[in-house]
């Protein structure tokens, strides 16, 4: 039997070639141990004595990023002295995206992190302009013009969810808990950011304050080229993405190509007929790290969307859970959110 000639010793050998993590692994993963978190932090809270470390390495041992997110929510751990963190607070702003347009939106613009900072002063959109110089000439001077810079300032959205202990302690609770942690976090989001309110001291102000709509247009490809030709000298090459409500999106997506030039976005909040148009680089956006949580069985909650400050003091408010007599769990989400806008000639926006 002849045997095949062996390789020269000088011949090259092969170049190992790096593996790119599948961003959609990395994001289920992260969302995976975020909402296994959640429920370890209720477990303790209805037995002290199971620590959430200890219930996290008997169910899931093999998790490798729920011990740091536990962590992020347990005591101090901040995205700058845990990297990590970032793709994780990143990774549940993509886990909003089929319960909010904001959260796409965002994903898209400018990210920034506070880092410990109050607030962030942010460059408007007007910078000097570069030419060409020939080899050996002076290069010139130009002056970038001045702007009133955007100021991002430390917000948070929040919100209690009960849960029962059955619920906590079902196989499927961590599911649930994933489905509670997106559906009152992506609404609350698109409510505020596609809003004309002003800024106020609870929130960032929306995108549409101070901006008038534009008429609408003979028909609806007239509308979309209008809001989109007026962001795009502000978008330049940066993009931009179109914002709409759920009838005017199915409009939207027959007339454009298969592959659209633009985003498009849909938002439930929005009325019928609204399209708004954004210039991508004239949003920016800062997420301190993932949401926070934390869990009580011996609190007294006012169950109420819009609830009182103080409960007692001759007013009493209602309707009111006594966790401890329900045997329920209350979870605390807390997430650090703020965005503002560089430029408002970034946004145009159209009714009807």
């Amino acid at each position: 039997m002849s045997r095949l000639p062996a390789p020269p010793r000088h011949a090259a050998r092969p170049v190992p070639v790096p593996l790119v993590p599948d961003p959609s692994v990395v994001h289920d993963n992260a969302m995976r141990a975020l909402s296994r978190a959640a429920v370890a932090i209720g477990i303790n809270a209805l037995n002290p004595s199971m620590l959430p470390g200890d219930y996290v390495r008997r169910m899931w041992p093999a998790d490798r990023d729920l011990p740091m997110v536990l962590k992020a929510a347990i005591s101090p751990a901040t995205t700058a002295s845990t990297p990590a963190l970032a793709a994780v607070a990143q990774a549940f702003l993509a886990a909003l995206l089929p319960q909010s347009a904001g959260a796409g939106l965002l994903n898209r613009g400018l990210g920034i992190r506070f880092d410990g900072a109050a607030s962030i002063s942010v460059p408007g959109i007007a910078l000097p302009v570069a030419d060409f110089v020939a080899e050996g000439e002076a290069i010139p001077v130009t002056e970038a013009p001045t702007s009133a810079a955007p100021r991002l300032e430390r917000h948070k959205l929040a919100c209690i969810a009960v849960a029962t202990s059955e619920m906590l302690r079902s196989p499927a609770a961590e599911e649930l808990i994933r489905a509670v942690l997106v559906e009152a976090t992506g609404p609350a989001l698109d409510r505020v950011l596609f809003s004309a309110g002003a800024a106020a001291p609870d929130r960032p102000a929306g995108l549409l304050f101070g901006i008038a709509p534009m008429p609408a247009g003979a028909n609806l490809a007239d509308s979309l080229v209008g809001v989109t030709s007026a962001v795009a000298p502000v978008a330049g090459n940066g993009g931009i993405a179109v914002v709409t409500s759920p009838t005017s999106s199915i409009a939207i997506n027959l007339l454009l190509p298969r592959e659209p030039p633009v985003a498009v976005l849909v938002a439930s909040n929005l009325a019928p007929g609204t399209t708004i148009a954004i210039a991508l680089n004239a949003l920016v956006s800062a997420v301190e790290g993932p949401p926070g949580i934390d869990a009580s069985t011996d609190a007294v909650v006012h169950e109420e969307t819009g609830p009182m400050a103080n409960i007692g003091g001759g007013v009493m408010a209602k309707p009111l859970r006594s966790l401890f007599q329900s045997d329920t769990v209350g979870l605390k989400l807390r997430w650090p959110l703020s965005w503002a806008l560089r430029s408002p000639q970034g946004v145009a926006w159209i009714q009807g």
